[in-house]
């Protein structure tokens, strides 16, 4: 059985930036995927940080296909790497989280054992959609 890495106390943090043009999405996500598999191969802990409305197709289809890749990165590295240690998982946030709260989100999630390839969503957009 493999080893499982020592995680090192500073998590590795990946946000994906806004405008991404659909001719870059390739090698964008090729990007995210080596860089957060670096991170993990170091023993490092992996938080994804998209923007909630990216998720729920509320941007840009270049946006959305970069979130939601990002999302999926998320899942099968934790999935892939689980014998290995490895711990990754997402951050969807609304415009209003502050940065306080989100690195508290950060750091609550990058030290828990508990979660693993997960969406946490931070904000209520994707609540309240059906009409009344």
């Amino acid at each position: 059985m493999p080893e499982v890495a020592a995680h090192s106390p500073d998590p590795f943090v990946l946000s994906a930036t806004p405008g991404t043009e659909l001719a870059e999405l390739d090698e964008t996500l090729l990007a995210a995927f080596r860089a957060i598999r670096d991170a993990l191969t170091e023993g490092r802990t992996v938080v994804v940080v998209v923007r909630d409305s990216d998720l729920l197709g509320h941007g840009s289809p270049a946006d959305a296909a970069l979130a939601g890749g990002l999302l999926g990165l998320t899942r099968a590295l934790a999935t892939e790497g689980v014998r290995q240690g490895w711990r990754v998982n997402a951050l969807g946030v609304t415009g209003d989280v502050d940065t306080a709260e989100l690195d508290a989100w950060i750091t609550h999630i990058s030290e828990s054992t508990a979660i693993n390839g997960e969406l946490i969503r931070l904000g209520n957009l994707h609540l309240g959609k059906v009409p009344v």
